[in-house]
C-alpha cells in the first residue's frame, strides 16, 4: 500500500512550502552535508576511525576499517534515499488529481518543525558547545575525556585529536562558500551582463510534459536494487507485447526476514506458548511454584 500511496506522489511543493522547506533541512542533516549535525557526527566517527592503530587489541584495530567503510556506504545509500524521497514527493508534477487540496502545516506545527531545523542548523554550525557537554558527562562517568587541546580553540574550532591531524570549523567552511559564490555570481555578472537571452526549458522534445514522463519511485530505486539484487528476493511480472493492459509488478523481499527473523519469532512464539502453560489461572498451582523456587535456593545455596 505504501509503495502504491509512494507512486501517486508528485508536486506538494507547491500546496506544502513550509512542510518541503523543513523536510528539506531533515534530509540535508540526515544525509550527513555540511553544516548540519549530520556531518559533524559522521566526521567525528571517521576522526575515530583513524585512530585505530592506537589501539592495543588486534581484532578491533583490524574491524575498524571495515565499520568505517560500511559508515561512508550507510551515507551515500541514505543521501540516494532522501533525494529519491524528495524529488519524488515534492518536486515535478502531481500524479494524480487531490480529491481535497493538500493543506499546508498550521503555525504551531511549522513551529515544532522550525525548532528542529533550527537545531540542526546549531548542532552543525556551533558543534563544540554540545561536544563540551558530552565531555563532562564522559569524565563523571568514567574519569576521561577529551584532551585540552581538543576543546582550547573555542567555539570556532573543532578539534577532535590534535591540530596537526585533523580540525573543523564549519563558519570557516561557510565563509569559504559563500566566497565562491560571490566571486561566482561577480564573474559571471562581469562577462555576461548584458548577453542574457530568455526561452522556455528545453521540452526533450514534448511540449506537452505530463506526470508519467517523470521519474517514479521505481526508477529512483531501480539502480540500488540492481546493485544489492543478491542479497534481496527480487520477483517480476513483465507485460508481454499482446497484453490488453500492460502492467509491470516487481516484489522486493529481504532473504534476512526469512533466514534470520523469522526463525527468531518462530522460536519465540514457541518458547512463549510453552511457558505459558505454567499460568494456570489457579492460587494453589502459583503457591507451589513459590514452595519450589524456595526448596531449590535453598539446595543450591549451600
Amino acid at each position: 500500500m505504501g509503495v502504491v500511496f509512494q507512486k501517486r506522489l508528485g508536486g506538494l511543493i507547491r500546496y506544502l512550502p513550509h512542510t518541503a522547506a523543513y523536510f528539506l533541512v531533515g534530509a540535508l542533516a540526515i544525509s550527513a552535508l555540511p553544516p548540519l549535525n549530520g556531518f559533524v557526527s559522521e566526521w567525528l566517527t571517521f576522526q575515530a576511525s583513524l585512530q585505530a592503530p592506537l589501539l592495543t587489541s588486534s581484532v578491533v584495530r583490524s574491524l575498524v576499517p571495515i565499520v568505517a567503510a560500511v559508515l561512508a556506504l550507510s551515507g551515500a545509500l541514505t543521501g540516494m534515499c532522501f533525494v529519491k524521497v524528495y524529488g519524488v514527493a515534492f518536486l515535478g508534477q502531481q500524479r494524480h488529481e487531490f480529491a481535497v487540496p493538500p493543506r499546508d502545516a498550521s503555525n504551531w506545527e511549522r513551529a515544532g518543525m522550525l525548532w528542529l531545523a533550527f537545531a540542526c542548523f546549531a548542532l552543525g554550525l556551533l558543534p563544540v558547545f554540545m561536544i563540551g557537554a558530552i565531555n563532562d558527562v564522559c569524565i563523571a562517568l568514567i574519569g576521561t575525556g577529551l584532551s585540552d587541546e581538543a576543546l582550547a580553540g573555542g567555539w570556532l574550532w573543532l578539534v577532535p585529536t590534535t591540530s596537526a591531524q585533523a580540525s573543523y570549523s564549519p563558519l570557516v567552511f561557510l565563509l569559504v562558500i559563500g566566497v565562491v559564490i560571490g566571486l561566482t555570481f561577480w564573474v559571471v555578472r562581469l562577462l555576461y551582463h548584458g548577453r542574457l537571452r530568455r526561452a522556455d526549458p528545453w521540452d526533450c522534445g514534448f511540449p506537452a510534459q505530463t506526470s508519467r514522463m517523470q521519474d517514479t519511485a521505481d526508477a529512483f530505486g531501480q539502480p540500488i536494487r540492481q546493485i544489492f539484487a543478491p542479497v534481496y528476493r527480487i520477483q517480476r511480472e513483465i507485460p508481454r507485447a499482446d497484453d490488453a493492459q500492460p502492467v509491470f509488478r516487481q516484489k522486493v523481499e529481504d532473504r534476512h526476514w526469512y533466514a534470520i527473523y523469522l526463525p527468531i519469532a518462530a522460536f519465540a512464539e514457541f518458547l512463549s506458548r510453552h511457558v505459558g502453560r505454567l499460568q494456570q489461572g489457579r492460587i494453589s498451582v502459583y503457591l507451589l511454584y513459590s514452595f519450589l523456587t524456595l526448596i531449590a535456593l535453598l539446595v543450591f545455596s549451600q
